[in-house]
Formats: structure tokens, C-alpha cells, sequence
């Protein structure tokens, strides 16, 4: 994921993304509402870093990462955020945020700048920003920005700064190219063949047979603790209730019965329908010529094939809902028309309509105790879902004024449950065999953004029957488990590491005597452990391309060796080392290939514009006055991952 997230943003098109992205930082939180507000608490409004005197303060700086990490955890819910400082997350959003900074402080130097209509049209072109009827809706947009706590200034000075890069970086990197000359022998790696050997040193063969003692299972244990790291764990504590509970709340009256029936008369009237099939034409002219043929014996079928068009069957239809979807001029020829025949042609705003009448349905009407049972259930549901809307509202309320899970347990005759341990993707590191089923779907995403301080919690589980009220009862950090609950495992790791360095040695040691391939023969011959044979390997890069990620590690080595070198490759999972002797390179010879000499070149332009834009934020970055602020950048590090908490 972070090497993802670092290659990412190191590309062109991830350059000119970070640039908006982090212009943009703002709007994406009052649009997408990704994290509880713009404030920060636990640290003081000073600045991470300064760029010619205009500070990153600590609040945007967390909310930048916040927002980042919350992204990247939906693509891998494991992910926390001390794995993502550590693997250089963190440091690189500042590092974008910093990139900004300059830019626009290094355009304002030189007179570049971006209007406040230019900022107003990219506000205003923002989805989220636009109401029913398509336009941009300044209500939306301030009640947006009140409930995370933002400002217009803050949003503006933020998309100012994107745009002031663009203008920077899109000339410099637009175009690029490289010669053809410079792009031959780059190309000619592609068609490039090699020829090798590969011999294995197990590390099994050489793992001890007697168990470590306490002194060296703890030493290994202490020095691999990240190898045995669970991640962060949370802790729920819930009960679930069901909507039947209130069903006996529901009393409905005979006058309410009666009411409804009275009120929706017109529905339970004696009435028709028809069963239609119709064309739309633009003309009249068009629309009688097509009636003609129908009522003059050709199908309606024919008729629509000889115009261009098909006809389209409606089905059954009463004359309400004929005029509701065309107009009552159509309607009113429809139903005034016998079955079998087409009606005169009549206009709405689609055009001029052909309907023929295929059948005529007559539907009596319907007493009010044939309707009764339906019109009672429909009753009951209504004030059923308007008992639970009351009930939830009056929940939340006493949650926000304080109430205890436990206090509204007993309120409510609510049985409390606990949950086991369990991560964000709903696995159990302490029970395997859970499944995070039913009430969890709903409490998970919520519960893993909650702080450890944060009240009870409602949530739907199943829409309008079945709700829950929860809590985080407690927060574990990601960190390993007790020694003495993964002994075995360790004992088996400290064993293969063991293995696995005494074969390095030894698979060193024929590596480095071995420059020729019966060299390489006659030192794994020699062995005092009996090795597995040498395997020959002979392929080329379109081949081992072609198995798009699927190449063996040491076949992959065999490409980034000199040829005659011997080099050694640690084996999956520890299970030994790969030595690896390059006996031949077959070069390539891309000028036979002018498509693939073309295509390469293409690609090599882009790297060019790359590494164009990469200089030039460095520059930009030269250019101005940058101070990084270390202790306020370890603060917000510690508040973000949780490290103050394990103070």
C-alpha cells in the first residue's frame, strides 16, 4: 500500500493529482464528510512548517493525513495509521503539502497568480456543491463548510494554491520527449534475452534440532516484535432490538380506517384499463399516415418497421395514467377509442402518439370491507415507522445528553453483549471461527473512527426492523501478543532464522568462488550439505513481461545482472537462498522493431516530464525559505497514531 502510495506520487499524473488533491483538501472534507471536523484537539494551533513565512498549521496538517489515510484504508481495512507513519506515509503528505506551498509562494514571486473568478468556477464546478437543478447552490456549499468547521478563506487560499501549481508544472512537463538514439538501447532491453544457472542452499538443513533457551527465544522475540504485530483491536460492547417491539404501541381506529378509504376513493372506484401498444412520431402529418395503414389492415408492427421505428407495449394502463405520462389530449382519444382499433392520433410534449387499443379491461369497484385489511396494514406500518423514528430520535437525544450504554440497556430491558477482539475488517484474532455477521456490518465502520472517549453509538442494521446501540468498550493498539501465547510460533521462527543464516553463509561462500558455471558445478558438488541439482534457465524479457508479475524471483535477477556475476536471493518464506550465476546476454536489437522502438520512446517521455516536474519542485522548494518545525511534526505524529495514549 505505502509503496503504492510513494510510486503514486512520484508519477506524472500522481504529481498533477497530489497538486489538486491537496489544493482541494478542504472541499473534499465538507463534500465527502470523511472525518468529525477540522479541529485538533491534543495539540496547539502552531505550524509543522513554514514556506516564506505562511505556516502549515498543525490542524490542516492532521486533517490532510486523516483524510489520505481514511482513503487508503478502504482499499485495505488493516491498514493503521502507525504502519502508515512508519512506512513514510506521513512524511510524504507533508512533503506534497510543503511542494504546494512553494509553488505558490515561488508563482506569487514571479507574478503568477489565480483570480478570484478562476477560484470561484472551480467551487462552483464542484459536484457536491450542486443542488436539483444542476447549478451550483451557495447553501450547500456554507453548510458544508460550518459542519466541518472550515472557512471560505481556508478553501480558497487551498484551490489558489493548486491552480498557481498547474499553471507551474503542466508547461514544464507538457511535450516531453526522447531522441530515438536515447531511446534505442532502452527499447533493445525489451527484446533481450539471458542464460543462466540457479542452484538453492536450504535453510532447512541447517536449522538446529534442540529448542532455544528463555534468554534466546526472548531476544528474537524483542528484536522481530513488527513480524508479530496484530493490528489495532477494538472491543465493542451493543444490544440489538427489533422494531416488533412497538407493534403493541400501534392501535388503529375504524374513523382512520375509514378516513383513508374516503381519502383514496378515486383509487377503489369502478374504473378500466386498456391494454396499449404505441408509436411517437414527430408530425401529425407522420402519426395519421401511420394510423391509416393500422386501421387498413397492416400490423403495427409493419406499419413502425416501414417508418423507421418500433412500437413499444405498455401494457395495461387506466386513463389517470395515460395522462399522467402523456397528456389528457391522448389520454382522452385513447379511452374514447374501441379495442382492436387505433385512436386519433393526439400531441404531447413528445411528439404526436399512435396508440392502438389492443383489449379493454373493466375493474369494479372495491366496498371498503374488501379494502379494509390492506388499508389497516398500511395504517399500522405508517405508525409503526413513525413509533421507531420517535423512539431513535429520542435515543439520540439522551445519548447526546449523556446517557450510558448501560443506563439505556435497563431503560429499554436491552440485553448487553460483548464482541470478541476484533480488527476493522471484522476478523477475531482471538476466536478464527467468528463472523462478523448481522449487527457487526453495521457497527464496524462506525466503531473504527470513533475515539476512545466517544459515547454510545446507533445504528440500522436491517432498514426500518432491526437496529443496534453500541460503544467501544476498549481500544488496543496494534502491538504483539504475550511471548507465551505465540511460543511455539516463535520457537519455529528463531529455528528457521537460524537455518536460514548458516545457509546464507554457505551460499555466500559458493557465490563467491563461483564465476563460471563449472565453478558454480563444482562448489555445490562439493557441499558438506547435499544441495538440490542446478537448474539451467534460458528466456527473455517479453516472455517473462507476458507472465505479468508471475516470474520467479531468481529468474527476475538474471535481468539486473552483468553477465559472468554470480548473486545470492533469499527464498519465499524464508525457505533458503537462490544462488544465481548470468552466464550470457543475447542483446537486442530494436531497430527491426520500429514499433516497439516507438512505443518506447513514448513511454520515455513521460518519464522525462517526471523527472521535469520533480526538479522543479525541488527547486521551487530551493527557492523559497523552508522551515519543518520537528517537535510539531512529532506531536501530531504521536496524537495521529495513538502514541501519547501509550504514555
Amino acid at each position: 500500500m505505502i509503496s503504492f502510495f510513494r510510486s503514486f506520487f512520484q508519477s506524472k499524473i500522481g504529481l498533477a493529482i497530489s497538486f489538486i488533491f491537496l489544493a482541494l483538501i478542504a472541499v473534499a472534507f465538507a463534500a465527502s464528510d470523511v472525518t468529525g471536523g477540522a479541529t485538533f484537539g491534543g495539540v496547539s494551533s502552531e505550524s509543522v512548517a513554514e514556506i516564506d513565512g505562511d505556516g502549515i498549521g498543525t490542524a490542516e496538517f492532521s486533517a490532510t493525513v486523516s483524510n489520505a489515510f481514511n482513503q487508503y484504508r478502504q482499499d485495505n481495512p488493516q491498514l493503521d495509521m502507525t504502519a502508515f507513519d512508519e512506512q513514510g506515509g506521513i512524511d510524504g503528505i507533508l512533503e506534497q503539502m510543503i511542494g504546494s506551498y512553494a509553488a505558490s509562494a515561488f508563482g506569487d514571486s514571479i507574478g503568477l497568480g489565480a483570480s478570484k473568478r478562476l477560484v470561484d468556477s472551480e467551487i462552483s464546478g464542484i459536484q457536491a456543491f450542486k443542488g436539483a437543478d444542476g447549478r451550483f447552490d451557495e447553501t450547500l456549499f456554507r453548510n458544508a463548510l460550518a459542519q466541518q468547521g472550515l472557512t471560505e478563506a481556508r478553501v480558497r487560499a487551498d484551490i489558489e494554491r493548486g491552480l498557481m501549481t498547474d499553471q507551474l508544472v503542466v508547461p514544464a512537463t507538457f511535450g516531453a520527449k526522447m531522441s530515438e538514439q536515447m531511446a534505442l538501447p532502452y527499447a533493445g532491453l525489451v527484446i533481450e534475452g539471458r542464460e543462466g544457472e540457479i542452484a538453492f542452499v536450504p535453510s532447512g538443513a541447517f536449522a538446529p534440532r534442540t529448542a532455544p533457551t528463555a534468554e534466546q527465544l526472548q531476544t528474537f522475540f524483542t528484536r522481530n516484535s513488527s513480524r508479530y504485530r496484530i493490528p489495532e483491536r477494538r472491543v465493542l460492547r451493543f444490544a440489538t432490538f427489533m422494531t416488533d417491539r412497538f407493534r403493541d404501541q400501534v392501535k388503529i381506529s375504524d374513523a382512520e380506517i375509514a378516513a383513508l378509504y374516503k381519502q383514496r376513493s378515486a383509487e377503489f372506484a369502478a374504473t378500466e384499463k386498456r391494454d396499449l401498444e404505441q408509436l411517437i412520431v414527430p408530425t401529425e402529418a407522420a402519426a395519421k399516415a401511420i394510423a391509416a395503414k393500422i386501421n387498413g389492415g397492416t400490423s403495427m408492427a409493419a406499419a413502425a418497421r416501414e417508418a423507421g421505428l418500433e412500437p413499444v407495449e405498455l401494457g395495461l394502463q387506466s386513463k389517470a395514467e395515460v395522462t399522467r405520462v402523456t397528456s389528457p389530449a391522448v389520454a382522452n382519444a385513447v379511452f374514447s377509442t374501441a379495442a382492436g382499433k387505433v385512436a386519433a392520433p393526439a400531441r404531447s410534449a413528445l411528439g404526436w402518439h399512435v396508440v392502438r387499443v389492443d383489449s379493454v379491461t373493466a375493474i369494479a369497484a372495491r366496498s371498503l370491507a374488501q379494502v379494509r385489511p390492506a388499508l389497516e396494514n398500511e395504517l399500522a406500518q405508517e405508525k409503526l415507522r413513525q413509533t421507531v423514528s420517535d423512539f431513535t430520535a429520542d435515543l439520540e437525544d439522551r445519548i447526546a445528553d449523556g446517557a450510558s450504554l448501560a443506563d439505556i440497556a435497563k431503560d429499554e430491558n436491552l440485553t448487553l453483549e460483548t464482541s470478541p477482539e476484533l480488527l476493522a475488517n471484522g476478523q477475531s484474532p482471538t476466536n478464527p471461527d467468528f463472523a462478523a455477521i448481522g449487527a457487526y456490518q453495521a457497527m464496524l465502520p462506525v466503531a473504527f473512527s470513533l475515539e476512545e472517549d466517544a459515547g454510545p453509538q446507533l445504528a440500522e442494521v436491517q432498514q426500518g426492523t432491526e437496529f443496534v446501540v453500541f460503544e467501544v468498550q476498549e481500544i488496543k493498539l496494534a502491538a504483539p501478543p504475550p511471548l507465551a501465547s505465540i511460543r511455539e510460533r516463535v520457537a519455529s521462527d528463531w529455528a528457521i532464522a537460524q537455518g536460514l543464516s548458516a545457509a546464507k553463509a554457505l551460499a555466500d561462500s559458493i557465490a563467491k568462488t563461483s564465476r563460471t558455471s563449472a565453478a558454480l558445478a563444482k562448489a555445490v558438488s562439493e557441499s558438506k550439505v547435499p544441495l538440490p541439482g542446478i537448474e539451467k534457465i534460458a528466456t527473455n524479457r517479453q516472455t517473462i513481461t507476458q507472465q505479468q508479475g508471475r516470474v520467479p524471483p531468481p529468474v527476475a535477477l538474471l535481468f539486473s545482472m552483468a553477465e559472468g556475476t554470480t548473486k545470492v536471493l533469499e527464498g519465499p518464506n524464508r525457505s533458503g537462498w537462490f544462488i544465481v550465476h548470468l552466464t550470457k546476454i543475447n542483446r537486442g536489437d530494436a531497430t527491426k522493431v520500429p514499433e516497439l522502438l516507438l512505443a518506447t520512446r513514448t513511454q520515455l517521455g513521460q518519464v522525462v516530464a517526471e523527472e521535469y516536474a520533480q526538479q522543479l519542485m525541488a527547486a521551487m522548494k530551493s527557492a523559497t525559505n523552508v522551515k519543518r518545525n520537528p517537535a510539531a511534526i512529532k506531536r501530531v505524529k504521536d496524537q495521529l497514531t495513538g502514541r501519547t495514549r501509550e504514555n
